[in-house]
């Protein structure tokens, strides 16, 4: 038997288990699930009871399904007010040849910043090394030097969120062995090398909230969450359309198209109108035109790429591409929307990239494996509970010593981006 990780997702309206096993150089997925949830709105914690129970359930069935008892998962949520900070420091090079000691110190004084008591460190990772001013510099060791200076990365977000979400996962059973933030989670899934060297951004588009984390020159440079999701396109077309909230969603699902009857330049998006029968709150069957649907559905999803348009326009990296992912990303016409909205390349990211990406990292020269009904899973809904499961291997695979503290968290994650 081979060493066996388990990757959580909880979001707003659904948690996402998966379960995935390493054993004769092959990366073995073998479960890969959604479930309701409740207790969330916007991706914070409003009641944690609901959130115990749906977690209870969920995981229930998973180890009925598992016939094996679950204690432990890397568990990936979206991060309450995320915030990201850069931090630097500089060592004076001790026998003018940088060893293993230097980097340590250099990181280790980089990210000695004072945290207000309400935040919590989330992720702590690397941007660049720099030896006597020349920067860019992504392994120092082995370098000869007089001056090492580091350049880290640091996310926190709220304290309370991230504690109130391991004690439900605690009380329903589950110990929380690290906490991932949704879009650094994603982008370990869709992701690939050469993305994260161009400028690439990743968009979570969750049911209550929007992630957004952005790479370059191989390393993350910029998060952020925006409190609106696919919910609200939902709530939107159950308040114009005066029908119940689980007919919104059905309506959304089967007819949404995200790009109206409109032009970007020599972009057109049309197709033949038709009306589409609804059934009202008081239950009588009724018909409205696509072009409604269209209308309401587009003001919502403006409103998404306004707010990825002020992030791009507010970082001091390039953005080359986007990488869409969440069920929004899947309603016909939104990447071609996003595309001419934002004047950048976009797709869809789909998780087995991501793995095949890892495995060759990791160095599992017979790849993956995964039950045959589970590959048509890898798609864009399910990218950051797979994103979890990789971070997870990752962070077993380079050793990291997750007792140790902070500190000792930082250096496997040096291990990891630098390949010590």
């Amino acid at each position: 038997m081979g060493e066996i990780f388990t990757g959580i997702d909880i979001g707003t309206t659904k948690i996402s288990f998966v379960r995935g096993e390493i054993k004769n150089g092959k990366f073995d997925i073998s479960f890969l699930r959604s479930y309701p949830c409740s207790g969330l709105k916007k991706g914070k914690i409003v009641d944690m009871e609901s959130l115990i129970s749906s977690i209870k359930k969920s995981l229930k069935d998973v180890e009925d399904n598992l016939k094996v008892k679950v204690k432990k998962a890397f568990v990936c949520s979206s991060g309450s007010e995320v915030q990201g900070v850069y931090s630097t420091a500089a060592v004076k090079i001790r026998k003018k040849e940088i060893r293993d000691s230097d980097v340590d110190l250099v990181i280790e004084s980089a990210t000695a910043v004072e945290i207000p008591p309400d935040r919590q460190v989330v992720h702590i990772l690397p941007v660049e090394f720099i030896v006597d001013g020349v920067d860019g510099i992504k392994d120092p060791i082995g370098m000869k030097g007089l001056r090492l200076e580091a350049k880290v990365y640091i996310v926190t977000a709220s304290a309370n969120h991230i504690q109130n979400l391991i004690s439900c996962c605690s009380k329903a059973g589950i110990e929380v062995e690290d906490f991932v933030l949704q879009s650094i989670a994603s982008a370990e899934a869709t992701l690939t090398e050469y993305d994260k060297e161009i400028g690439t951004m990743v968009v979570d588009i969750g049911g209550g909230s929007t992630d957004i984390a952005v790479f370059y020159d191989g390393y993350l440079r910029h998060v952020a969450v925006f409190g609106i999701g696919g919910n609200h396109i939902t709530s939107d077309l159950a308040i114009g359309l005066k029908i119940p909230f689980h007919e919104a969603e059905r309506i959304k699902i089967q007819f949404g198209v995200a790009l109206p009857d409109i032009n970007f330049g020599s972009l057109k998006f049309q197709e033949n109108e038709k009306d589409i029968e609804i059934i009202g709150v008081d239950k009588k069957p009724a018909k409205v035109s696509q072009s409604v649907l269209k209308e309401i559905i587009y003001a919502r999803c403006e409103e998404i790429l306004e707010f990825l348009k002020k992030e791009i326009s507010g970082i001091d990296v390039s953005v080359s591409s986007i990488v869409f992912t969440g069920g929004t990303s899947l309603m016909r016409g939104f990447i071609p929307l996003a595309e001419g909205f934002l004047s950048i390349p976009a797709r869809i990211g789909n998780s087995d990239s991501g793995i095949i990406t890892a495995c060759s990292e990791l160095g599992l020269n017979e790849g993956f494996e995964q039950a045959e009904p589970l590959y048509e899973s890898f798609g864009p809904e399910l990218a950051s509970a797979v994103g979890a499961l990789i971070y997870a291997v990752k962070s077993k695979y380079f050793q990291a010593d997750l007792s140790s503290g902070m500190f000792g968290k930082i250096k496997s994650l040096i291990k990891n981006f630098i390949k010590i």
